[in-house]
């Protein structure tokens, strides 16, 4: 039996981690290694702010994109993966924000290289705090590169293949880390997403979709669903609900930190066992999950996935998780607006999620 996508990744990440010196790593702050965003420092150049650094692709979710020939939000998912990454540090600025998009002939050709940027741009515009946290330091559009790689890529639509891949780079006061602290009594609240985001899309595209769209016979035999995109769900299409942005958190991160000492996480891939990235040894007791929204609901019932698996592959309506003072919990959900108490935090002799669902307990262990 093949190792799941998740099994492989893990493998992939631990043979990096191997291949990189300690001497290549001197700068960073020891306490940001395997979190969302990595810190690093340097007091000549800036003595007041460590530099935060956050890398991600968008993955399959491209497929969806190509499928239904538009492509002009895929660019906020690129960017909404950093963003959020950088956002978990709480009152950070972005500033820079690179990209990569490799590419087939005919994304070059009918210059849909735009279209993805224009997205990109789109999400950027999400990601200023400089009003917010009241300083200079605003977002920029950094250097971007085209590759033509028709040899190295596919698509089931032939000559429109591609990949982006954005980094994003910001500051962030160092006085500001020193008070981020996670212990127990404290709350959890979420903040809701928009939807999948960018997570899953292996595990949704081939429980949901007929893959009707697939012309390459060696993927079109894993399309296991029962749907096409353009079929009508909940007062949309399953298409228009699968490629729906990523929700970007920055302001909403920068609005709350600015006067509140918080820890943010960032629920991407691996679901709730994100939580399990804390350095401190405690449990996260997640006792009042959202209802998720319907897509989820539905990916549930097609796949046959448990509670275990769905929490632990998919957002489930909770895109990021703010950790808080339980004195100041009323006060952040005035600001988050769109956000829910979902649990809190409890002692441990070891850093465990939990899950109370349908009358259950399940428990995440590891990451």
């Amino acid at each position: 039996m093949k190792p799941s996508y998740q099994g492989r990744e893990s493998k992939a990440v631990d043979a990096i981690k191997k291949a990189i010196p300690s001497s290549l790593k001197s700068d960073m702050l020891p306490q940001s290694k395997g979190m969302f965003a990595e810190l690093f420092e340097n007091n000549e150049v800036f003595p007041k702010h460590y530099i935060a650094t956050a890398i991600d692709s968008v993955g399959t979710k491209i497929i969806i994109a190509e499928a239904m020939e538009k492509y002009d939000t895929i660019g906020i998912d690129c960017v909404a993966m950093s963003a959020n990454d950088l956002a978990t540090l709480g009152a950070v600025n972005p500033f820079l924000f690179m990209d990569c998009i490799s590419c087939q002939s005919e994304i070059q050709e009918k210059a849909i290289t735009g279209d993805i940027v224009k997205g990109m741009s789109k999400g950027l515009q999400q990601c200023d705090a400089s009003k917010i946290l009241r300083n200079s330091i605003k977002i920029n559009f950094g250097k971007g590169e085209t590759a033509s790689v028709d040899e190295l890529l596919s698509s089931p639509k032939s000559g429109y293949g591609f990949e982006v891949i954005g980094s994003m780079i910001g500051f962030i006061e160092k006085n500001k880390i020193k008070k981020q602290k996670i212990k127990p009594g404290q709350k959890i609240i979420t903040l809701k997403s928009s939807g999948p985001h960018s997570n899953g899309y292996i595990d949704l595209r081939h429980y949901l979709l007929k893959g009707d769209f697939e012309t390459r016979a060696e993927f079109k035999r894993k399309y296991k669903g029962r749907f096409s995109l353009d079929d009508k769900f909940d007062g949309s299409t399953i298409g228009k609900i699968l490629l729906e942005p990523t929700k970007i958190y920055i302001e909403t991160m920068a609005k709350i930190s600015k006067n509140f000492d918080v820890v943010g996480f960032n629920n991407t891939g691996y679901g709730l066992k994100n939580l399990n990235r804390a350095r401190e040894k405690v449990e996260f007791r997640i006792n009042k999950p959202l209802k998720p929204q319907p897509i989820f609901e539905l990916m549930q019932k097609e796949s046959g996935f448990n509670d275990e698996q769905m929490c632990k592959t998919f957002n489930m309506g909770m895109g990021f998780f703010v950790v808080c003072n339980a004195k100041d919990v009323d006060d952040i959900l005035d600001i988050a607006k769109n956000a829910d108490i979902v649990g809190e935090v409890r002692k441990s002799n070891k850093t465990i999620t939990v899950l109370e669902k349908n009358s259950k307990m399940i428990i995440y262990e590891g990451y």
